[in-house]
């Protein structure tokens, strides 16, 4: 459902009084405290032994223990030997703004100030934001002339016990695969990246960790200190250069009594980072060339692999399937670069894809010949490759092994490249997939253009029912997830579907969001499994790749089961995989609060009595629970219309 923009934001700041936040007195103290906007979030910045620490609670909960804060600077930490700890006005403000992603309108509010210490007369500045679902901060880096940052002290001490999640990042492109283990048990010295999700204990809700807007920075990763500590890591670069004055990237730990509160703290991640600049994006996500929609895709179709790669003629068959499919784009992967005359021949194609009202992306890797990440000249390379894009018709480009040479993983590099190659695609109204990239932080705020990433061990790289209902929460609290679902091949254990259904892989186009959402299969595939006028085709063509709103069910569990219903108009999208992919499972009172009780007509897809195989239906839902039966690694999907 689209809405017009308002021709204003609701933004401001509203002074309060200082003494309902903090105790002691105004002009120096011992500790800050900065409450939400419902007061149920509370975190404190004090001064401990000459140590800057803060910590944070929840519901009257602690939810991160005391531990340090600091940015080394120049070699110093300054959040050590500090002293005069001062708080400034306490701020309120609020905003709203439309995304193409997990929930179309955002709301933000939150409560803010900056907080001053003093190390040898230098002034270290840290912001803080208090929404009711986190809280973010950073730092300011004091003086005025270019400084060398080389690491943090932050830290991150969660409650013993609390089950953590994360990953490990070996070559840079968040392809590794989901481990846990527990807080006063964690792997000493381990690497790892965010988003981190913890499961607090006695019920206490969940937490997740990540940043945002870090494009000046290198990009944060985690070490466990010792075995109740996480620290800060910065594992692409000893150090790189900011000016005096400047703000760091911004820390987030999002909070939640449940995974649908704690998931909601994924708007965070955008609230904290700019909004578009409006020469490039008039009517911000909502401008017209910046369109989602769902992509017909050939890398992982095992008949388009037969055929010799990418060759013209079988990417006039895909684009022919986007078109009966009513898909709105077609990506034309590796191998585009080898056809004879190829920038003739892909504006002919793009041609071709138009004639079909389909619009066309090209991949693109950082690390070959063209030398696109090279800066000389202004970037030079890059320009001319992307003057060349327009003018053979693209709508977009996908930018692969963000890890390759010259770029390294997360650092300096990298992230400086990402947002040059935004503004660019912008100037040229091109949408940017970055493929074998890093974690989301905001840049769909930023950069609407950002249509979608891969921050994750994939289809491409098999089906993982356990790691991907541990991922799409992991995902899904920095941003969108190019997953590639919907691998519909044949056989009881067949190449990449492995142990997952036909089903699951149906439900994995709901549970993980990217607003191009692309499917995996090609013609032969979707012609078995989804035959002309099935219900199965029926709920394939429906499946939209952008959501008004989006709920995590309480069936949920992370690494077991992930459950999310999605809106889109009046319709809901129910989505809900199995992780384990040796035993069945059973929902056999599955709540369905988002249908308000009203009845709503229902069509649905479950598990058959193979793993190739569907069984679907049709009935009234709404005003009970449903029962639903998944089997080993398998999945359900229903529709839901309103009576």
């Amino acid at each position: 459902m689209t809405t017009t923009p308002r021709p204003s934001i609701r933004s401001g700041l509203l002074a309060l009084a200082l003494l309902a936040v903090f105790t002691t007195a105004v002009s120096a103290a011992d500790s800050v405290t900065l409450a939400s906007p419902d007061g149920k979030l509370s975190a404190r910045v004090s001064i401990r032994n000459q140590q800057l620490v803060y910590q944070l609670e929840f519901s009257g909960k602690t939810v991160l223990e005391e531990a340090r804060l600091g940015l080394t600077v120049d070699g110093v930490d300054f959040g050590g030997g500090v002293k005069d700890l001062k708080p400034g006005e306490v701020g309120e403000h609020r905003e709203e703004y439309r995304l193409h992603g997990d929930d179309g309108l955002l709301q933000s509010h939150d409560r803010r100030m900056v907080v001053t210490v003093e190390r040898d007369g230098e002034p270290l500045g840290i912001e803080l934001r208090a929404f009711d679902g986190g809280l973010g901060f950073r730092y300011r880096i004091p003086g005025q002339e270019p400084r060398k940052i080389s690491g943090e002290a932050t830290a991150w001490k969660l409650p013993a016990q609390s089950k953590i999640w994360f990953r490990t990042n070996e070559h840079g492109d968040y392809s590794g695969r989901c481990e846990h283990a527990a807080s006063g048990s964690l792997p000493v010295g381990k690497e790892v990246v965010g988003p981190l999700l913890a499961e607090l204990p006695g019920g206490a809700g969940y937490l997740g960790v990540t940043e945002a807007d870090p494009w000046q920075s290198s990009g944060l990763s985690f070490q466990f200190a010792s075995a109740d500590h996480i620290g800060a890591r910065f594992k692409y670069d000893a150090e790189w250069s900011l000016a005096g004055g400047t703000p760091t990237a911004w820390r987030v730990a999002m909070v939640g009594a449940d995974l649908n509160s704690l998931m909601r703290g994924r708007q965070l991640v955008t609230h904290l980072s700019p909004a578009p600049d409006p020469t490039l994006y008039p009517q911000g996500s909502e401008t017209d060339w910046v369109q989602p929609g769902r992509s017909a895709w050939s890398w992982l179709d095992p008949h388009a692999r037969a055929r010799g790669g990418v060759t013209v003629e079988h990417q006039k068959r895909f684009i022919d399937l986007a078109a009966e499919l009513g898909f709105e784009y077609n990506t034309v992967d590796d191998g585009w670069e080898m056809w004879p005359e190829k920038w003739k021949t892909l504006a002919e194609l793009a041609a071709y894809a138009k004639s079909k009202k389909v619009k066309l992306i090209a991949w693109k890797d950082t690390a070959d010949g063209d030398r696109v990440p090279d800066p000389a000249d202004n970037y030079g390379n890059l320009r001319t490759f992307l003057d060349k894009c327009r003018d053979a018709g693209l709508a977009g480009i996908k930018i692969d092994f963000l890890w390759g040479n010259p770029l390294i993983g997360e650092g300096t590099r990298t992230l400086g490249f990402m947002p040059v190659v935004y503004r660019m695609c912008a100037e040229r109204r091109l949408l940017v997939n970055f493929h074998g990239a890093v974690k989301p932080t905001g840049q769909a705020r930023t950069w609407p253009n950002a249509i979608t990433q891969e921050p994750v061990l994939g289809m491409e790289a098999g089906a993982a029912p356990a790691d991907a209902a541990t991922v799409a929460f992991l995902c899904g609290l920095s941003g969108y997830c190019d997953y590639t679902p919907g691998l519909f091949a044949p056989g009881e254990n067949p190449e990449l579907r492995g142990k997952s259904t036909w089903a699951h892989q149906m439900a994995l186009g709901i549970v993980f969001c990217s607003p191009i959402q692309h499917w995996a299969s090609g013609p032969e595939l979707i012609a078995a499994a989804l035959p002309a006028d099935s219900l199965q085709r029926m709920i394939y063509q429906a499946l939209p790749s952008t959501w008004d709103e989006t709920v995590v069910l309480d069936a949920s569990k992370v690494g077991s089961v992930a459950a999310f219903a999605r809106r889109k108009g009046k319709n809901w999208y129910l989505g809900i995989i199995n992780g384990n992919p040796d035993a069945p499972l059973e929902l056999a009172g599955l709540e369905l609060p988002f249908l308000g009780g009203a009845a709503h007509r229902c069509v649905w897809l479950a598990d058959g009595d193979k793993p190739d195989e569907f069984r679907s239906g049709k009935s009234v839902a709404g005003t009970t629970p449903m029962k639903v039966k998944l089997a080993p690694g398998g999945g359900f999907v229903a529709v839901f219309r309103p009576e």
